[in-house]
């Protein structure tokens, strides 16, 4: 038997739209980064966006909170060696 893909609820893509035009330019800078780069830590994001890493922790901890970004996995980053949370975007839709 053929699974059906689930159609998403137009609703579901406004609340999605609105949240994402919500957040402001650094959290859509670093939401565009996971989102091209993913799965992707903060280190990496910081490399990419060219900003230190004390300006993209609180980004990506509002990104969660949000709901558009989900821990993806925890890897030893190859940049620092340490074992690091890797991100990726929400496939809530």
């Amino acid at each position: 038997m053929k699974k059906r893909k689930r159609k998403t609820q137009i609703t579901s893509l406004m609340a999605w739209s609105d949240i994402l035009e919500s957040l402001g330019e650094r959290q859509r800078e670093v939401y565009k980064i996971i989102r091209e780069n993913q799965p992707v830590n903060n280190t990496q994001i910081s490399n990419i966006a060219d900003l230190p890493i004390n300006s993209i922790v609180p980004r990506t901890n509002e990104l969660r909170k949000f709901g558009v970004v989900r821990l993806h996995h925890r890897a030893i980053c190859p940049i620092t060696g340490k074992l690091t949370m890797f991100w990726g975007c929400s496939r809530r839709l």
